[in-house]
């Protein structure tokens, strides 16, 4: 199997947009294959389809039917760079996305090197008080769910120097009780950072270095608890990421994240 393919890098999250129609029941399969260490490597993958909308210009699949926002900047920089902008040049890119009910809006503006974007996110579906177990003890966390993925946040103290380790035990087990893609946001309220474990059951287990959809449930989780609209910059591994969140009477009617994103590599994958 030959598999055109498309790298980009939206704040170090490593994405592969494959260009070469795959069968929706072979999306998860191939693209675990193309994401690994031995092919193209990337954190994850998503495939461009045409809309069934005709004001979207794309549609965007993701490996496991998920929304992502990365994803989606990474789409959006490829049509904008079709349009050769040139430096400072705006323009805005409407896509179909996986995982979400309406068309997502993105604002692309071109750089000296890349883009940076504003994209429309889902609104969560709810944000949730959850009681969760690991090693015997019992923790309560928040969980912002989105439509087919949910994100737990747990504030970094919490595990303090050995949060690495139990998030990624926490995964394992909360798996069972968690959607097939979801993540565990080690987050520092007071110094603004965020550190991302997503996963994708049956695919993937990754540190990314730049969460779209976890920057949204941070700015989601902050909105409502203060009660008001609000942005947020959270500093993540790969670099600085925004959220825009628009609060009306206690609910949330706009959510957006910002972010810088290139275009890396273009090729052909064979399988």
């Amino acid at each position: 199997m030959e598999l055109k393919f498309i790298k980009t890098s939206p704040t170090e999250n490593m994405t592969l947009l494959i260009e070469t129609p795959v069968p929706r029941e072979q999306h998860l399969e191939v693209a675990e294959k193309l994401i690994a260490y031995g092919s193209v490597y990337a954190e994850q993958a998503g495939y461009i389809e045409e809309p069934e909308n005709s004001l979207a210009e794309k549609r965007l699949q993701m490996m496991a039917g998920e929304f992502c926002g990365n994803a989606s900047l990474s789409l959006a920089a490829v049509l904008a760079e079709e349009k050769g902008l040139n430096v400072g040049e705006e323009t805005e890119i409407i896509l179909e996305v996986s995982g979400a009910d309406s068309l997502v809006n993105c604002r692309m503006r071109k750089e000296e090197q890349g883009y940076s974007g504003r994209v429309s996110m889902p609104l969560p579906k709810a944000i949730e008080h959850k009681k969760f177990h690991l090693n015997g003890e019992a923790y309560e966390l928040d969980v912002v769910v989105f439509e087919g993925l949910s994100h737990i946040i747990v504030p970094v103290s919490l595990w303090g120097e050995d949060a690495v380790e139990k998030a990624e035990q926490a995964v394992e087990e909360w798996a069972k009780e968690m959607p097939a893609a979801f993540g565990i946001l080690l987050f520092d309220e007071e110094n603004g950072t965020l550190k991302p474990l997503v996963s994708v059951q049956g695919a993937t287990l990754i540190w990314e270095r730049g969460c779209g959809s976890g920057t949204s449930a941070i700015g989601a989780y902050l909105a409502m608890k203060e009660g008001k609209s609000l942005s947020v910059s959270l500093k993540q591994p790969g670099g600085i990421m925004g959220a825009e969140v628009s609060v009306e009477n206690g609910m949330i009617t706009a959510l957006h994240i910002t972010g810088k994103v290139s275009i890396v590599a273009k090729g052909t994958a064979y399988l």
